[in-house]
């Protein structure tokens, strides 16, 4: 029987410093291609080894070893390997460098507020197209072309941002997984990794170990 390929994960760690604690997640080399995300906070990315192709609403950016990069909060990206030696990095993250003293309202924006009411990920775009007062084909054509995102997508990462918020507080990985609208805990795993690299287990135990 042949052995089954170790499966490569990130790295997660929280650290404090004078402001408070600081998280960071590190990648070893690999080809990582992370869903299209965003974080609460700045991303501050240090590429360790190898190429990557970021890709931004506004366009793409190649960076390589020995690049530092910041990914400002709120901003939907998306790191991709250029070859099949993929890429090493290292990334913390940061209280937001600024904050809007008012929104721009878009419809986008109201979309993304009644994706935040649902009680699970079904994500329904005839309910929420019909919320906005849009067809559901024009608002799936704005939303992406105003945030980079699919609708759904975009939902997931909303419910993402949920359940690291309650396993930062020490919920068990399957009540968080239910209360952010995943179907079972396995659902949440597989987004998990898929978006960061690393399992929901990981970052609750990151924080338990800073604690």
């Amino acid at each position: 029987m042949r052995d089954r390929p170790a499966l490569v994960r990130t790295a997660f760690a929280v650290n404090r410093d004078a402001d408070g604690p600081v998280e960071s997640i590190a990648g070893a080399r690999h080809a990582w291609c992370f869903r299209p995300h965003f974080h609460a906070g700045d991303e501050i990315v240090h590429v360790l080894a190898g190429r990557a192709r970021l890709r931004l609403l506004e366009g793409c950016r190649e960076v390589a070893a020995g690049d530092t990069l910041v990914v400002p909060a709120g901003v939907i990206h998306r790191f991709e390997p250029l070859d099949r030696h993929g890429w090493a990095f290292v990334s913390r993250f940061a209280s937001p460098s600024h904050t809007s003293a008012h929104e721009t309202v878009t419809l986008s924006a109201r979309a993304a507020t009644l994706l935040a009411q649902r009680p699970t990920l079904r994500t329904d775009v005839a309910t929420i197209a019909q919320g906005c007062t849009v067809s559901e084909g024009h608002l799936s054509r704005t939303f992406r072309r105003e945030t980079g995102s699919s609708l759904h997508n975009f939902h997931v990462v909303l419910a993402l941002q949920q359940a690291k918020a309650l396993l930062r507080r020490q919920a068990p990985v399957a009540e968080a997984a239910l209360a952010a609208g995943f179907y079972d805990q396995a659902h949440l795993n597989r987004e998990f990794v898929r978006t960061y690299g690393m399992t929901p287990a990981a970052f609750r135990g990151g924080w338990a170990a800073a604690a």
